[in-house]
């Protein structure tokens, strides 16, 4: 256990076994994570009652989907033995990448939609008193 938090451990070339239940354990993860990221996109394109509701769910399914499927090459590779592309670092690259991923989407979460409805609110008590456009006639034949 100790040699996990090693550097040497993990900045190898050589492929990490993964065999046996924690292998099974990596690739049911991998999996999920991919199926989730199906599922939430069924589900935020079918929930269309706010937009900004719908642009999160969207987000955080891409996440899930090209974290799954990027993972599962990783497993790939491990399982394969290949040596540069099934090394123990790309988990690491893989992990770190998981982070600030999610890190923009909190950010985007937090800072970026407040400020779209509070500009789209002030374009629409704008609006009120713009006049509107006139409808077209229909010319007759």
């Amino acid at each position: 256990m100790s040699s996990l938090f090693q550097p040497s451990y993990w900045f190898t070339m050589a492929p990490p076994e993964v065999g046996g239940l924690i292998g099974n354990l990596i690739f049911v993860l991998f999996i999920g994570v991919l199926v989730f990221g199906i599922v939430g996109r069924i589900v935020a394109d079918r929930k269309g009652d706010d937009r900004y509701v719908r642009e999160i769910g969207n987000r955080i399914s891409t996440l899930l989907v090209t974290m799954g499927v990027l993972g599962l090459i990783l497993f790939f590779f491990s399982f394969e033995q290949i040596e540069l592309f099934g090394a123990r670092f790309w988990y690491v690259i893989w992990v770190i990448a998981v982070v600030v991923w999610s890190v923009r989407i909190v950010r985007y979460v937090k800072r970026d939609i407040p400020d779209m409805k509070a500009r789209s609110e002030s374009l629409r008590a704008r609006a009120k008193y713009l006049p509107k456009p006139k409808p077209k006639k229909k010319r007759r034949r």
